[in-house]
């Protein structure tokens, strides 16, 4: 898995795409804004984008979803709890910063903790609740990653003020599905720096 990064909206909003470089076809995770931007990213790594992967249902992290679907056909995989987040300008928080942002339905619907194939790349899916109620996070153990949204990040966790929001729930979710990964996993989070579970074990003053 080769895996390439674009910073996307004025919420500074790290937008994935990781390729499986036998196939060429890969896998775009949170597209927050800026459709041109994940489409010149799509074109350098020379693969086909076959899915869409979102961490939760914030605006910050879907800006860009129904632009992308049209130009690429990729379906997309979203939580149970966050999934009517997409067509609820509320509840994705768009409507507070001026925006009034609707997506379609998804075409894969995640319950909780899964496993899954896309594009010959497989991801163990683990629940995360605590950032929103839906929060997940997508693990691939073959090349040590973790897409980790709004989960956690470089010694810091997500917010959890906004409605849904659970400062008890994320922390049972970053000691319960993260911190449990080897050591040297590569955390790759929604906003930030790239980081590792072993680096955040010991730096993280929330996790202390």
């Amino acid at each position: 898995m080769k895996v390439y990064k674009t910073e996307v909206s004025s919420f500074a909003t790290n937008c994935y795409f990781a390729v499986n470089e036998a196939t060429q076809e890969g896998v775009i995770v949170d597209p927050g804004a800026e459709v041109e931007q994940i489409l010149a990213m799509i074109k350098q790594a020379k693969a086909k984008c076959v899915a869409i992967f979102l961490t939760h249902g914030h605006s910050d992290h879907i800006g860009a979803l129904n632009d992308l679907r049209k130009e690429t056909g990729a379906e997309v995989y979203v939580s149970a709890k966050d999934k009517k987040m997409l067509g609820d300008a509320r509840s994705n928080l768009s409507l507070y910063f001026g925006d009034n942002i609707k997506c379609a339905e998804p075409e894969h619907v995640i319950e909780g903790d899964d496993y899954i194939t896309v594009a010959g790349m497989e991801f163990d899916v683990y629940a995360t609740p605590g950032h929103t109620p839906g929060g997940i996070c997508f693990y691939n153990k073959e090349a040590n990653m973790l897409f980790a949204g709004d989960t956690v990040f470089c010694e810091s966790i997500g917010r959890t003020d906004f409605p849904g929001g659970s400062y008890k729930e994320i922390l049972n979710s970053i000691k319960t599905k993260i911190l449990v990964l080897p050591e040297d996993t590569n955390i790759l989070p929604g906003h930030g720096p790239t980081s590792t579970v072993g680096w955040e074990r010991r730096r993280n003053p929330f996790l202390q």
